[in-house]
């Protein structure tokens, strides 16, 4: 069953999806949403979908995922479209080599755009796509999972068009998010050490609330941005 845009959350997650044109990625978010989906805008461009899902702790997660029609066949998406993203669904075609040998290229694009403080990058998932079709294949999982491993990143194959592992894949990359946030903050506490005070939770609210705005988790930000757009 759906849910109202109006309903409440705890985090909202921007979660920008990539990949050479044709390899799925459209069909890939139409059958997440398909049965409990949100919401879904068109602007400039871009579909955005909304969903509400529930994590650990029974914390609620809007989850923005943003889709480009079709602009990534110029190689040209704007830099504002990799600010503020929490995490990629980098798509390539199994049967393609072309699209498998731009993955390059587009990490060197979140590297340019999506650093956060100028060293920590969100999570990728890359996600290898139309695993049914195992006669027409030409990445194999060996290759492809090496070439995850190179830049640190997780690894998973789908088929978009019969819903194989696209489930799995949103929990993977929704859990890394999480875990980024986790070491975000310590890295942040490495660098900011607390300076001692009476009223601790006070101290360690501003800090949160820093880290949160520095990592683009701040829901203010978020709507400000699909305002602008």
């Amino acid at each position: 069953m759906g849910h109202s845009i109006n309903e409440s959350y705890d985090y909202l997650f921007k979660l920008l999806c990539i990949g050479d044109s044709n390899v799925g990625k459209t069909t890939f978010l139409h059958k997440y949403i398909y049965e409990t989906f949100s919401n879904i805008r068109s602007t400039l461009g871009i579909n955005i979908f909304e969903k509400y899902i529930t994590v650990k702790d029974n914390q609620r997660v809007l989850l923005q995922l943003w889709d480009t029609v079709g602009q990534e066949r110029y190689h040209s998406l704007t830099t504002s479209l990799y600010r503020d993203s929490m995490g990629f669904l980098l798509i390539f075609d199994l049967t393609n080599e072309s699209s498998f040998l731009s993955i390059r290229n587009w990490i060197s694009c979140i590297d340019s755009f999506a650093l956060i403080d100028g060293d920590l990058r969100p999570p990728i998932l890359l996600i290898g796509n139309k695993v049914d079709l195992s006669t027409h294949r030409k990445i194999d999982s060996i290759r492809a999972q090496q070439f995850a491993d190179e830049f640190h990143i997780a690894y998973i194959e789908i088929c978009a068009l019969t819903g194989i592992n696209i489930q799995y894949a949103l929990d993977t990359l929704t859990d890394k998010i999480f875990n980024f946030m986790d070491e975000s903050m310590k890295k942040y506490y490495q660098k900011q050490p607390l300076q001692l005070s009476t009223n601790e939770n006070y101290h360690h609210r501003k800090i949160s609330i820093k880290l949160m705005k520095n990592i683009s988790n701040v829901k203010k930000r978020f709507h400000a941005l699909t305002k602008r757009l």
